[in-house]
C-alpha cells in the first residue's frame, strides 16, 4: 500500500513538473505583430530615442521587416529548444546587405522582445552588448 501511495505521489509530482514545463514553452506565434524600439545598444554605445524615431519592426511567422527610411526584410528560423531561444537571421531584401547572416538570441516576455546578435558572428551567450563585444542588443515593445 505504501509503495502504491509513494508511486502515485511521484507520478503526480512528475505530471505537475511536465505541466509547468509546457507553460514555459516558447510560443513563436506571439512574436507576430508590429513592434517599436524601446532601446538599443551597439558595441557598448547606447542609441538614443531619436535614433529610432519613425522606425517599426513587423514580424510574421517567417520574416522580420525593419521599416525606417530604408526597408530591410530578414528571414528567420528559431530553435526554441535552446535557452535562451536561438534564431538564425538572414537579410533577404534591402538596399544593401542581402545575404548577410547572424545568429541571435531572443527573449519574449509579455509585450517585450529582446534580441541580441553579433553581425556575421556566433550568437552571444547573454543579452549584453558591451564595449568591444561587437554585439547589438535591441529591446522592442509590442505596438498597441
Amino acid at each position: 500500500m505504501r509503495v502504491t501511495a509513494t508511486l502515485s505521489a511521484a507520478i503526480l509530482v512528475l505530471a505537475g513538473a511536465a505541466l509547468q514545463a509546457d507553460e514555459k514553452k516558447f510560443d513563436a506565434d506571439k512574436l507576430v505583430g508590429t513592434w517599436t524600439y524601446a532601446s538599443g545598444e551597439k558595441n557598448g554605445e547606447k542609441l538614443d530615442a531619436e535614433h529610432f524615431k519613425g522606425q517599426t519592426v513587423v514580424i510574421t511567422k517567417e520574416t522580420i521587416t525593419l521599416k525606417s527610411d530604408m526597408t530591410f526584410v530578414l528571414k528567420y528560423e528559431l530553435d526554441a529548444k535552446k535557452s535562451p531561444v536561438a534564431a538564425k537571421l538572414e537579410i533577404t531584401d534591402g538596399p544593401f546587405g542581402k545575404g548577410d547572416k547572424a545568429d541571435a538570441i531572443i527573449e519574449l516576455s509579455s509585450d517585450e522582445l529582446k534580441i541580441c546578435y553579433v553581425p556575421g558572428g556566433p550568437a552571444p551567450a547573454k543579452f549584453e552588448a558591451g564595449k568591444d563585444s561587437k554585439a547589438h542588443l535591441f529591446v522592442l515593445k509590442r505596438s498597441k
